[in-house]
């Protein structure tokens, strides 16, 4: 019996796994982290014989480094509360125990298919809709009147903190200046807070069979966030997807153009987005330079939380400047800055 087997098997009655559809019997597979900025390992809980999970559990991937698994708790707890669980696409807790120092989450598995690229291809304007949907779906958390700290907030609070990874001149900090430039439009106008996911991308989306879409990793999700955030991230991934653009630079960056560029295919959507929360649609080319640095600075957060560069900044570096999100929000802000 393995870590999590005795977990569940310790705290059964507490967690009153029966009413999830668990039984005593049960089989686990555990996920090993893929990349470096995943801070918590997974495993799948099976009860016997089925060929779908039921239960997801979290534990922190490296030891005591509780901050992200605590944080997807309490934001799934008050989603709950707003109203979004699993009929809106988002996993329920099951419960949150404190073993020997690591939080561990517990929480229902998602239904549906994977939403892989080939899937993608196959019906790509179904995929498009089911993206638009779910991010309709979450809720505005502060209105306008009550959101008036929003830049600093969401966009400057995490660039700081992603430039201080890095001391002295870099490209980080020169593009963190720049990046404010362009946004100086956007700066000066209200905007309302909604509830954001922040990482709607492959592995954590999944399809059901009636068109709907439900999400898994809400670690990077927050509940202040930026206007149509998740959906211009949601979009380049179908895009990349469609255009067969993950993993290369250059066709991801292909992708990006053919999308949010003037004309491009995902600007009706974008458009139609902004309109439903109230938002100047004349801001969409300033939201999305605001979304791929927003995407890319959460690489502070991450990768300090990993602790594997032990302070050597050209290392660090150069994991921030390799990540897609770093590309796409250096092209956006170089290329894309409205004139």
């Amino acid at each position: 019996m393995n870590y999590i087997d005795q977990l569940l098997a310790d705290h059964y009655g507490d967690l009153g796994l029966a009413r999830f559809g668990v039984p005593r019997k049960w089989t686990t597979l555990l996920l090993t982290p893929q990349f470096v900025t995943s801070r918590h390992v997974v495993a799948l809980v099976f009860a016997e014989g089925a060929a779908r999970p039921t239960l997801v559990v979290k534990v922190p991937r490296q030891p005591g480094d509780n901050a992200s698994v605590r944080k997807e708790a309490d934001v799934l707890l008050e989603l709950k509360s707003l109203g979004v669980g699993s009929g809106q696409g988002a996993p329920e807790v099951v419960g949150v125990l404190d073993v020997g120092g690591q939080t561990v989450l517990i929480e229902t598995a998602v239904g549906g298919d994977l939403l892989e690229p080939r899937r993608v291809v196959e019906d790509f304007a179904r995929a498009v809709q089911a993206g638009m949907d779910f991010v309709a779906g979450l809720p505005c958390t502060r209105p306008v009147a009550e959101n008036p700290d929003w830049y600093e907030r969401t966009v400057g609070r995490p660039l700081a903190a992603l430039a201080s990874l890095f001391p002295g001149q870099t490209e980080v900090a020169a593009l963190v200046d720049l990046t404010h430039q362009a946004l100086a439009p956007l700066r000066s106008e209200q905007l309302p807070a909604v509830v954001e996911h922040g990482d709607l991308s492959y592995q954590n989306l999944f399809l059901q069979p009636d068109g709907r879409l439900q999400v898994v990793d809400w670690e990077r999700s927050r509940l202040d966030g930026l206007p149509a955030h998740d959906l211009i991230f949601y979009l380049q991934y179908v895009g990349q997807s469609r255009e067969q653009a993950l993993s290369s630079r250059q066709l991801q960056l292909q992708a990006f153009n053919n999308a949010f560029s003037p004309g491009g295919w995902a600007v009706s959507s974008v458009t139609e987005h902004l309109r439903l929360r109230n938002v100047d649609t004349g801001l969409l080319p300033y939201l999305v330079i605001a979304t791929w640095a927003r995407s890319a600075a959460t690489l502070a957060y991450r990768l300090n939380g990993e602790g594997t560069y032990g302070g050597d900044t050209g290392h660090l570096q150069a994991a921030v400047t390799a990540d897609r999100d770093f590309w796409l929000w250096r092209h956006a802000v170089t290329a894309w800055t409205p004139r």
